[in-house]
């Protein structure tokens, strides 16, 4: 990241130009938030939602709202972000394969007044047990998510057991309030094995279901300038049964592959 704080500040680079090579803060959002926005516009929506499951001190929901920022202007789709915490720092863990050799109880309090003060307005900050918030965040918001369906997700609760309750947000339900296909960045990955933490989350959502599906997107990184190792992180929920999952999405391949001469 110092890098790009570095690159982004030298003379020539524009902003469009940071966007463009990931020489932003959490680059990884930026190209969620592009994901869902141009998906949106391309379906016809006027609108997105991009939720962050543990934002601890805010620094990252300050991110995400301002490339969602930048991508509103770019797409013309209004964006909407929503910030899930439990406020005074994790939780006790509920089994081993919460990490308990990585996090503990009370790892990442949050001052919400300030991180509220810093927003603006931008975000709204949900505080709670994800068990409880997220149901009740999909029924009080139903009607908005079917205009501005969820379209980026970033997971960072940490444990398995929240993982596990934030993907509340793809069980069951409506499926317009998910776009087709909902990219997701697993901040937690490194250093683990599949068996735990956000990957066994995963991994146990995919086996509860036969029409959809959330896994790593294959082949990315030499897509994404300067080969970044986030792009490992980068996994997309295919709902296979969506009413739009056919329809076309910008990056398209093309409809014609003519002989050359």
């Amino acid at each position: 990241m110092a890098v790009a704080r570095l690159l982004r500040r030298l003379p020539g680079v524009s902003r469009d130009a940071a966007y463009r090579f990931g020489l932003v803060e959490r680059p990884h959002y930026a190209y969620g938030v592009r994901r869902a926005t141009e998906s949106a516009a391309r379906l016809g929506l006027p609108g997105v939602t991009l939720v962050e499951f543990g934002v601890a001190g805010g620094s990252g929901l300050l991110a995400l709202a301002e490339h969602a920022g930048y991508y509103a202007k770019a797409t013309g789709v209004e964006v909407r972000i929503v910030g899930f915490d439990a406020g005074d720092g994790l939780p006790p863990g509920r089994s081993v394969r919460d990490l308990p050799y990585l996090f503990g109880a009370g790892f990442y309090p949050m001052d919400k007044a300030r991180l509220v003060s810093r927003l603006g307005g931008a975000a709204d900050v949900v505080i709670g047990d994800v068990t409880e918030t997220v149901p009740r965040y999909l029924e009080t918001n139903a009607h908005t998510l079917r205009t501005h369906p969820v379209g980026f997700v970033s997971f960072d609760l940490d444990y398995y057991s929240s993982t596990v309750s934030a993907l509340n947000l793809f069980r069951g339900g409506d499926p317009g309030r998910l776009l087709p296909r909902v990219t997701c960045y697993l901040d937690d990955l490194p250093g683990t094995i599949a068996e735990i933490g956000e990957a066994a989350a995963m991994a146990e959502f995919n086996a509860e279901h036969d029409d959809r599906a959330i896994s790593r997107v294959l082949g990315l990184r030499p897509f994404i300038p300067f080969d970044p190792p986030w792009a490992d992180q980068i996994y997309v929920h295919h709902y296979f049964s969506h009413p739009h999952y056919p329809a076309l999405e910008a990056g398209a391949t093309g409809d014609r592959l003519p002989l050359t001469d």
